[in-house]
């Protein structure tokens, strides 16, 4: 059975540890964490791409935008935490733009709701998120 690649994307160190300890004990062990902006963006360049991003919901909304933008590159998303007031909701943009987000979970971590997120991904393997294509605006 392919084991699925994940990518951790958080801002906070403790975040990042919680959730690869969360992953390693439902069995997901090919987890990486993205240390910075240009590290998570080298691994969504990679030739291997990952499965599942894993982002914090309340990253900056220019960052998260930026993301969502080059979203073609993993197979799914899921939004960990909760969105601040003044910020887009993340999640919610990346279903405008057709992505598939398997779940949003927010602290603290929910192992059941985690599980069922990582068994719709392992059910759906061969399933890929679609980028919304937009008509040009007219000027």
């Amino acid at each position: 059975m392919h084991q699925p690649y994940v990518l951790i994307h958080q801002a906070r160190p403790s975040h990042q540890i919680l959730l690869h300890q969360a992953l390693n004990a439902q069995g997901m062990f090919n987890v990486r964490i993205s240390a910075n902006a240009t590290d998570l963006n080298a691994c969504l360049d990679a030739e291997r791409r990952p499965d599942l991003l894993i982002l914090d919901h309340a990253m900056p909304t220019r960052a998260g935008l930026a993301v969502l933008a080059r979203q073609h590159r993993s197979r799914a998303l899921l939004f960990v935490g909760k969105p601040p007031q003044r910020h887009h909701d993340l999640a919610q943009e990346a279903r405008n733009r057709g992505l598939w987000v398997l779940a949003e979970l927010t602290w603290p971590l929910s192992m059941p709701r985690l599980q069922r997120a990582l068994l719709t991904l392992q059910v759906h393997p061969g399933r890929r998120i679609q980028t919304v294509m937009s008509a040009p605006h007219a000027h």
